[in-house]
């Protein structure tokens, strides 16, 4: 009996018009998604690769260190070839970074240069199912329960000796078999799209994040199946239902995801930019008055110059302790912001999805703390050391004096080169486990209510 059902369940959704339109939508929106973001991905490894000869082509051409030492190196990540499936911080962990040895990291232009791209950006998988399937799903059951009551076939079920609980589970093993397939299909199609345009031969760990991020989209799917079923449980008329389905997927998938970063920054304010420099201007200022009257005093320039240095000392201290105290701030905000955001299953499919693909969160955090601190300070001692050794070479009278001014001074070759690390997709995993396992929990309650309320539903009119 349940195989009857779920074949009559699935029979039902392929021979109506709802899903002849639904699912053809949702595949021409999955393989010309991947389509376009696969083409993208292609040219952004062309940019990617004529940027790096560009640079290297710039180092070569100057002729002096201390050209080296101001101007700095630009360097940026490789692209990333999940970017079909999840675009996450992709945009803002491509941007160009220029390192020197005087003015630290700036942050540049990123490879997404157009404007109106900005404004009307090709949504990836993760976006189609987040917004677009989340929806289909809760359209093609909120009339799962109260439309056969409607129609009287819940009642000739029933008649039929046939228990609750098998009925529920054959009808949302039918409905959720009839609609994960086609989804399938359509990655599978969307896939092989993808490939045929990068020409590229994914490794085994992109495999398996691919693999990883089409699992979580099957389970983020169950979740708003099964609550669309329990919503239908709670109705006795279709358009109620209908009704219902919109306000709840406007709540849990627009309204919380984008209302909870507002509301942690009115709970954890963070000065402006325009404050933290007014700050650090504020303290040069204090600390130069604070040691005017003891430059004064002093007799001797050694005596001036330590005062001098203590005066710097003193103001890096307290410039570190704003900053330390911003990033502080920032930081809980973050975590504010992720805590209330996951009581919306759509935030935690993010989260999840964007950690699969490295380009979440954590992702983009680690990149600019490896830029920063990492390869900022290998930069900036390959510079110190190639100083050492001209000054070296100076003093022994070894430098050429005929040498011409198109010949560089250094070998560029010496420099760091730009590696951010790469998790494992184990790590990734790992990570996403506490969102993964969020979506499971919203799974067993919806059916678990859902259960209970079936069991008391009323067929008659």
């Amino acid at each position: 009996m349940v195989f009857l059902i779920i074949l009559k369940e699935i029979r039902n959704n392929i021979l109506t018009l709802r899903f002849g339109v639904i699912y053809g939508l949702l595949f021409v929106l999955t393989v010309v998604s991947m389509a376009m973001l696969s083409a993208n991905y292609r040219t952004q490894q062309e940019n990617y690769a004529r940027a790096k000869e560009r640079q290297r082509e710039i180092l070569s051409s100057m002729e002096d260190l201390n050209d080296l030492r101001y101007q700095g190196a630009t360097v940026q990540k490789p692209p990333s070839e999940l970017t079909p499936f999840s675009m996450g911080l992709e945009k803002e962990m491509s941007r160009a970074l220029t390192v020197s040895g005087r003015r630290g990291i700036e942050v540049g232009a990123g490879q997404y240069t157009n404007p109106v791209s900005a404004l009307f950006s090709t949504p990836d998988l993760s976006y189609i199912v987040n917004i677009v399937i989340s929806l289909l799903a809760l359209l093609l059951t909120f009339d799962t329960i109260c439309g056969e009551r409607e129609t009287g076939t819940l009642r000739l079920m029933l008649a039929n000796s046939v228990p609750r609980s098998t009925i529920l589970v054959a009808k949302w093993l039918g409905g959720y078999l009839g609609l994960a397939v086609p989804f399938l299909l359509a990655v599978g199609a969307g896939l092989v799209v993808s490939l045929l345009l990068t020409g590229s031969s994914p490794d085994a760990d992109s495999w398996m994040r691919a693999g990883g991020l089409i699992l979580l989209s099957l389970l983020y799917i169950s979740v708003f199946f099964t609550l669309g079923v329990l919503i239908s449980t709670f109705n006795r008329r279709s358009s109620t239902a209908l009704m219902a389905s919109l306000f709840v997927w406007v709540v849990i998938v627009v309204t919380i995801p984008n209302m909870v970063p507002i509301l942690a920054r009115q709970v954890v304010g963070i000065p402006s930019l325009g404050m933290m420099s007014e700050r650090k201007e504020a303290i040069e200022r204090e600390q130069w008055q604070s040691i005017r009257q003891r430059m004064r005093n002093a007799t001797s320039d050694s005596a001036r110059r330590q005062i001098r240095n203590e005066m710097r000392s003193g103001v890096s201290d307290e410039l570190e302790r704003i900053q330390n105290d911003y990033r502080g701030r920032i930081d809980a905000q973050i975590e504010l912001a992720q805590v209330l955001s996951r009581l919306s299953p759509s935030a935690s499919f993010v989260y999840a999805a964007t950690n699969l693909s490295a380009t979440g969160v954590k992702d983009f955090r680690d990149l600019a703390a490896y830029a920063e601190k990492t390869y900022g300070s290998q930069f900036r001692s390959a510079v110190d050391e190639l100083r050492r050794e001209e000054r070296r070479s100076r003093s022994r009278g070894q430098r050429n004096v005929e040498q011409t001014i198109d010949t560089p001074t250094f070998d560029a070759g010496r420099l760091p080169e730009f590696r951010p690390p790469t998790e494992s997709f184990a790590r990734s995993l790992q990570r996403s486990m506490l969102d993964v396992g969020l979506l499971g929990i919203f799974n067993i309650i919806f059916v678990l209510v859902s259960y209970i309320k079936f069991m008391r539903y009323d067929v008659c009119e």
